[in-house]
């Protein structure tokens, strides 16, 4: 799929939704027709992609589930899974004892301390000072 027929797609989609908002202003209710035509525009798009030769087959895959999802009305289902799976994986990390051997610094932020924490000028007069007889 082009770039171009991406920007065709996209331009399709604003010019629908804008006009349903504008019959929507005059008094045609078409909420529940809209609730099917957005769903069904990202899986019409999800399905392009899968079956097009360019483009990624996996990304299709995502698109389409997500626009089936939200017509079957279970969107928040995706959204509660996915914060699920990131809470019991970020409780795994933090009970799994620590693996990894400590390594030292890499050669640069070893220069770049030793430039930061070589003696000053202002280091150089404390310590003659504190030589001299007082």
């Amino acid at each position: 799929m082009s770039e171009r027929s991406g920007k065709v797609l996209l331009g399709l989609v604003l010019l629908l939704v804008g006009g349903l908002v504008l019959l929507d202003l005059v008094g045609i209710d078409i909420g529940d027709l809209l609730g099917f035509i957005i769903p069904g525009v990202i899986m019409i798009y999800g399905a392009k992609k899968i079956m097009g030769q360019t483009g990624s087959r996996f990304w299709g895959i995502l698109v389409f589930l997500f626009g089936f999802l939200m017509l079957i009305g279970k969107l928040d289902l995706l959204f509660h899974a996915l914060l699920a799976i990131g809470v019991i994986y970020l409780g795994y990390r933090l009970l799994r004892p620590s693996q990894e051997p400590k390594q030292a610094p890499p050669a640069w932020e070893r220069e770049w301390a030793q430039k930061v924490l070589k003696e000053d000028t202002l280091d150089t007069w404390e310590r003659n000072v504190r030589r001299r007889p007082q």
